[in-house]
């Protein structure tokens, strides 16, 4: 075994280790916590043969199918208990981290910068919490990992197979929770700006990878076809979310399960009508108030990105912790400014760089939520450890002098 298949099962086996023991040591989450009862009763009706059924008995249409095809193999293997998916997905979690040092070592061919990523993410708090808990985030964020991974080596390589390898992932990931199931185009316009790539070979080799990102998701599409007579490309769940995000008494903070009016304003039968009827009430309250959405989007940004995942459980108990996180996190996301700033030219327009531009503008419509950033925080701490690195090099330097 030669030097870096060590260094990766090193990495491996600890990140491993730190999550089985959180899962062992830390009690279960409340079930009514998450999403995990709605997850988990699609997961097992799906299991049980009823397909992609929710709770009472209705076909889901907010629950992409990955997630609960994922929970069904698993309880049909092992039975129906939540362990069995813990360690599966400290395992995913693990193999993550693995994946993100891979991808660090591409883009800086730094091998110190990728130990001390991969090290951090060993231990990040978020990541290891979100494998006990009954939901996708674990998973989805794996998913894109990978995706990323091939998408940036491809075009790095020149390899369009890799590329299109990731334009296929990206469409796995899709089905997994939908986030990213318009990055494709953003990465389209950033891969403009690489001259070597603006060519008709790779034009082709783009058109060809937006078709296989839309592949995966085109049977469920089809099933929702059917299922509700409406046109409806993976779930619903966006257009609660934008019309939360643009209603100006509610702040641009969801709190649909605690407004009774929402469920009597949008109580059409059909759950596509509702979500159709949302985005064109989100769209009124955009032009009803435009100063008032213009403050409101720069609220929702600060939130986003500067609002710590799980400190608003922490804050109503510990508030001194609370205030504590928050100051970490900020200057956390702070110095991966710093770091994405002294970052290599290189990369200014890969896959990586347009990921955190959609990010950015996509959740900056809806009602921002800070687990949402949750998948590309692994992303996040390779700039932030870049740049903690850059400084400690440029201290290096002034002292040598």
């Amino acid at each position: 075994m030669d030097k870096l298949d060590k260094n990766i099962l090193l990495i491996f086996v600890f990140a491993l280790l730190v999550r089985l023991l959180y899962i062992l040591i830390m009690p279960p989450r409340p079930v009514t916590w998450d999403d995990t009862l709605s997850w988990d009763a699609v997961g097992w009706n799906l299991a049980q043969g009823n397909g992609f059924i929710e709770a009472d008995g209705k076909p889901t249409h907010v629950r992409p199918p990955l997630y609960p095809i994922f929970l069904a193999v698993i309880y049909i293997l092992f039975g129906h208990n939540f362990i069995s998916v813990q360690v599966f997905q400290s395992i995913i979690g693990a193999i993550t981290v693995i994946i993100i040092f891979l991808l660090c070592s591409e883009i800086f061919e730094n091998k110190i910068i990728a130990n001390l990523t991969s090290l951090a993410l060993c231990i990040y708090p978020p990541l290891i919490v979100y494998t006990q808990i009954i939901g996708s985030e674990t998973l989805y964020t794996f998913l894109l990992s990978v995706t990323i991974y091939f998408l940036n080596k491809g075009l790095k390589d020149r390899k369009e197979k890799i590329f299109l390898l990731g334009s296929l992932f990206l469409g796995v990931t899709n089905i997994c929770r939908s986030t990213t199931i318009f990055y494709i185009f953003f990465l389209g316009i950033g891969l403009w700006f690489i001259p070597e790539i603006k060519n008709l070979k790779w034009l082709k080799t783009f058109i060809l990878g937006v078709i296989i990102s839309f592949i995966p998701v085109i049977p469920w599409t089809v099933r929702n076809y059917l299922t509700f007579d409406r046109f409806l490309l993976v779930n619903t769940s966006s257009g609660e979310l934008f019309w939360s995000g643009t209603y100006i008494p509610w702040d641009g903070i969801c709190k649909t399960d605690r407004d009774q009016n929402f469920f009597e304003k949008f109580n059409l039968p059909n759950p596509v009508d509702n979500e159709r009827k949302m985005f064109k009430e989100g769209i009124k309250n955009i032009f009803d108030s435009p100063l008032g959405f213009l403050k409101l989007t720069i609220k929702k940004f600060l939130r986003f990105w500067f609002q710590p995942v799980g400190a608003v459980l922490v804050s109503k108990k510990f508030r001194v912790l609370s205030y504590i996180i928050y100051l970490l996190h900020f200057f956390w996301i702070i110095l991966a400014i710093y770091g994405f700033i002294k970052s290599p030219n290189k990369i200014l327009y890969s896959p990586l760089t347009v990921l955190f531009i959609y990010y950015g503008i996509m959740h900056n419509l809806i009602a921002p939520i800070a687990r949402y950033r949750l998948p590309i925080e692994p992303y996040i701490m390779i700039f932030a450890v870049y740049g903690f690195y850059h400084l400690i090099l440029k201290k290096e330097s002034r002292q040598n002098v």
